[in-house]
C-alpha cells in the first residue's frame, strides 16, 4: 500500500475517513499510560483536533511491549499513528536492536508541529524581514533568526564560494508557520534578512534545512516536506535568498527520507562544476541524487551492504577534481554493544556511480549519546566531512562525536546520561585520508580536556582556496555543573595533523536543561560551518536569552596551526585610542584607513606569540559599520571582528593573528563613514 498524504492520513485517523489498519492484540501484558496522562503530558487543548488524534491512536497492540519503557523520544500515540500510516513496515520488521525502533528521527519534529498546531492545519504565512532589521547581538555574535515567539533549531549556513559578501542560512521553524526559515546576508554577514520557503501543495510543514550556492549567484535550499511520508524538496532563489520557488522533489518516489544535506561542486575546471548533490537516508540505506544542467537525476544508493544498521546523519562534499564523497555513521547492530562505524563512499564520475563504502573508523557508541546538557533529545553521532585536492595533496577528512574510549567509557552502557559526575565524557573525533579516501589515519580527539565536560554537535569546514580546516562544537567546559554550553572553534592549516588551541566563539552560554527550554528538540541534531578565503561562519542553536531557541552566527579567521599552545595572561589593556596620541593609543581611527599596532612586549605578550585571545571594543562610532582586525601577513578579512551601529559601545571576543616576524604587529581597519575609537584587552596568547 502506498503512503498517503499527511492531511489524508489525519482525516482517516480522526475518523473522517475509514482507517485501514486494525490493531493486533499485544503479546505481552504491559503497563501503558492512560489517555488522560498522555493528554496532560502534551498540554492538549480540550476539543482540539490533536486531542481526537491522540484518543484515536491508543492501539498499543501495534507496538512492541518494550516500547512502553524505551527512551526513543516519540510518544506512544504518535508511534501508533506512524504504524497505521506505514503498514508495509510493521513493528518488529526493523533490524534487531535498531536504536531508532524503526521510526524516522523526523517524527520528533512532527510531534513538535502537532503540539504547536493543535488544529493540525498548516500555519499562517509569516512576514518577510529585509536587511538590516535583523542585525543584533554583541559584537559579531549575531542573532540572525531575529526575534521569534517559537523555538528555532538545526541550521545550515553557506558562504557563496564565488562572492564572499553573500551568505545564506536556514533553520527549522516548526512552531511558527512551519515553513523553513531562510536567512540571508548581502554584506558579508553584517546584516541579515529573513523569509520562508513556500509549501508544496499537500505539504504541512518543513524540517531539516540545508543550503548552498551555484556560480551564477543562485541560492539553493533543500528541506523535508512533510506530506506523503517524508520527501526531500528542493527550492532556488535568484534574488540572493529574498524570494524562493520550488524546483523539484529530489528523493523521487521515496517517502521515508530523513536528514538530508546539500553541496555544490566548486571545481574550476571539472566538467562537474555547479553540480548539486543531496544525500539522505531512506529507512536504512543512504542515497544521493545530483542536479546537473538537465535537472535532478534518479537517487543512487551509496551505502551498499556495509550499512548493517541505520545510516542517520550524512554529509556530502567534493574536491577540486569533482570527486564526490558521501559520509555517514552506521549505527551497527544497535544491540547496545556499540560498534557503530563511520563510512564514506566515493564517486569519480560526478555522482553517477559510487564505489563500495570504506570504513573510516569504528565508534565506541552508536546512533546517539546521552549527556547531562542534552538529555532529552540526545546528541546524534553525526558525520561531517570535507575534501581538499591540489597538485601535492589528495586529502579527505571526517569528524564526529563519540565517547573517549578510555576504560569505563567505551560502550553505550558507559554514557554519562544525567550523571554530571560521570568520568565518561564525549569528545569530537577526527580522521584523515591522504590518498583520496582509500585508507584512513587512526582517529584522534581534537581537544581531549582532563575536565568532566562534553562536546557534541560538531561540524567541519574546509576553506577550499587555502586548504585550512575549521571545526566547531558545543562544549560544557565552562560550566562545572556540566549543563551549560559554549560554542568553541579550532582550526588547522596542515590538514588536521595538528590543531590550534580551542577558542570560544560564543559571548554567552546556553542552558537547555532548565524549565522553559524546548525539550523536544533542545539543540537539534546539527549545527553548521562554512569557510571561504580566510573567513569562517558557523551557525548554531542558542538560548542565551533563556526564552526561545534562536539561530546565531559569528565570523572568525583561522588561527596559525603553529600556535598549538595557549597561555593565559592577567587581563590587560593593550590598545585604547581614546587616550592621548601614542603607539598604542589615540587618535581615533578613520573610516577606511588601516592602522598597524605593534603589540609584542606590551601586557606580557612575548615575541613568540602567534595570535592573541582578546576582547575588542568599539566606542562611539560616527556611523554604523564594522571593524576588521587581522595579521599584516594575511590578506584583509571579509569577516568582521565587530559590527556596530552609530554611537554604540560594542565588544566581541576574538582570536587576533599576529605578524610572524616576532613584532606582534596587528592591522586594524574600520569600515564606516567617519571615526571610531577602539579598545583591545588581552587575556592570553597562542604560541
Amino acid at each position: 500500500m502506498k503512503n498517503r498524504s499527511l492531511s489524508s492520513l489525519l482525516l482517516a485517523l480522526l475518523g473522517l475517513a475509514p482507517a485501514v489498519v486494525t490493531a493486533a492484540p499485544a503479546a505481552v501484558s504491559v503497563q501503558w499510560p492512560s489517555v488522560e496522562q498522555q493528554l496532560t503530558r502534551e498540554k492538549v487543548v480540550p476539543g482540539s483536533a490533536l486531542e481526537r488524534l491522540i484518543r484515536d491512536n491508543q492501539d498499543f497492540g501495534l507496538l512492541r511491549p518494550e516500547e512502553a519503557a524505551d527512551t526513543i523520544p516519540v510518544p506512544l500515540w504518535l508511534r501508533v499513528w506512524w504504524r497505521k500510516g506505514h503498514p508495509e513496515t510493521p513493528s518488529g520488521a526493523e533490524k534487531p536492536g535498531d536504536p531508532t525502533g524503526g521510526y524516522p528521527r523526523a517524527l520528533a519534529e512532527i510531534h513538535d508541529w502537532m503540539r504547536s498546531h493543535q488544529d493540525l492545519l498548516p500555519g499562517l504565512p509569516e512576514a518577510d524581514v529585509a536587511p538590516p532589521l535583523l542585525q543584533a547581538g554583541v559584537g559579531t555574535n549575531l542573532r540572525i533568526s531575529g526575534a521569534a515567539s517559537w523555538p528555532r533549531s538545526e541550521s545550515d549556513i553557506r558562504i557563496n564560494f564565488w562572492d564572499g559578501q553573500k551568505i545564506i542560512a536556514a533553520s527549522n521553524n516548526i512552531g511558527g508557520g512551519g515553513t523553513q526559515a531562510q536567512l540571508y546576508s548581502t554584506d558579508g554577514g553584517v546584516t541579515w534578512g529573513q523569509t520562508t520557503l513556500p509549501l508544496v501543495n499537500g505539504d504541512s510543514f518543513h524540517s531539516d534545512p540545508a543550503v548552498d550556492w551555484t556560480s551564477d549567484g543562485t541560492a539553493w535550499a533543500v528541506t523535508l516536506g512533510i506530506a506523503s511520508g517524508l520527501q526531500v524538496r528542493a527550492y532556488k532563489s535568484t534574488t540572493g535568498g529574498a524570494t524562493w520557488t520550488f524546483d523539484g522533489t529530489v528523493s523521487g518516489t521515496q517517502t521515508d527520507t530523513d536528514k538530508e544535506l546539500i553541496w555544490v561542486d566548486h571545481s574550476a575546471t571539472s566538467q562537474y562544476k555547479d553540480n548539486l548533490y543531496v544525500c539522505w537516508h531512506n529507512g536504512n540505506p543512504v542515497y544521493v541524487n545530483r542536479r546537473t544542467a538537465s535537472g535532478w537525476g534518479t537517487p543512487v544508493k551509496v551505502s551498499g551492504t556495509e550499512t548493517t544498521g541505520t545510516g542517520i546523519g550524512c554529509d556530502v562534499k567534493t574536491n577540486s577534481a569533482g570527486d564526490v564523497f558521501v559520509f555517514w555513521p552506521d549505527t551497527g547492530s544497535g544491540s547496545g554493544s556499540g560498534n557503530g562505524k563511520m563510512l564514506v563512499a566515493k564517486s569519480t564520475d560526478g555522482g553517477a556511480t559510487f564505489a563500495a563504502p570504506v570504513t573510516i573508523a569504528t565508534t565506541f557508541d552508536s546512533y546517539d549519546i546521552g549527556v547531562p546538557s542534552f538529555i532529552h533529545r540526545r546528541a546524534l553521532i553525526y558525520a561531517a566531512g570535507g575534501a581538499f585536492k591540489s597538485a601535492q595533496k589528495d586529502e579527505v577528512y571526517a569528524t564526529w562525536a563519540d565517547l573517549t574510549g578510555a576504560a569505563g567509557c567505551a560502550s553505550p552502557a558507559n554514557e554519562p546520561g544525567t550523571n554530571t559526575a560521570a568520568t565518561c565524557k564525549v569528545r569530537v573525533w577526527f580522521a584523515r585520508s591522504s590518498n583520496g579516501g582509500a585508507s584512513w589515519s587512526t582517529p584522534s580527539m581534537v581537544n581531549n580536556q582532563a575536565t568532566l565536560n562534553d562536546q557534541f554537535n560538531q561540524w567541519l569546514a574546509v576553506d577550499e582556496p587555502s586548504g585550512a580546516l575549521a571545526v566547531i562544537y558545543y562544549d560544557t567546559f565552562n560550566d562545572t555543573a556540566r549543563k551549560k554550553t559554549d560554542v568553541y572553534g579550532q582550526t588547522s592549516s596542515n590538514g588536521g595533523a595538528t590543531w590550534s588551541a580551542p577558542f570560544k566563539v560564543t559571548t554567552a552560554m546556553t542552558d537547555e536543561s532548565v524549565a522553559g527550554s524546548d525539550t523536544g528538540n533542545q539543540y537539534g541534531d546539527y549545527n553548521s560551518l562554512s569557510g571561504v578565503a580566510g573567513a569562517f561562519f558557523p551557525s548554531w542553536t542558542d538560548r542565551r536569552s533563556n526564552s526561545h531557541e534562536e539561530i546565531w552566527t559569528a565570523g572568525f579567521a583561522p588561527v596559525p596551526t603553529s600556535a598549538n599552545d595557549f597561555y593565559t595572561l592577567q587581563p590587560c589593556r593593550l590598545v585604547d585610542t581614546r587616550l592621548a596620541p601614542g603607539p598604542l593609543s589615540g587618535p581615533a581611527l578613520q573610516g577606511g584607513v588601516e592602522r598597524t599596532f605593534v603589540l609584542s612586549g606590551a601586557c606580557g605578550v612575548p615575541a613568540t606569540a602567534k595570535a592573541l585571545l582578546a576582547n575588542v571594543t568599539v566606542v562611539a562610532p560616527a556611523a554604523g559599520g564594522s571593524l576588521l582586525a587581522y595579521s599584516p601577513d594575511a590578506a584583509a578579512l571579509t569577516a568582521s571582528t565587530v559590527n556596530f551601529s552609530t554611537g554604540q559601545v560594542l565588544a566581541n571576543n576574538a582570536v587576533l593573528g599576529l605578524a610572524g616576524d616576532g613584532s606582534g604587529r596587528i592591522t586594524v581597519k574600520p569600515l564606516l563613514s567617519g571615526t571610531v575609537n577602539v579598545v583591545i584587552d588581552v587575556s592570553g596568547y597562542f604560541q
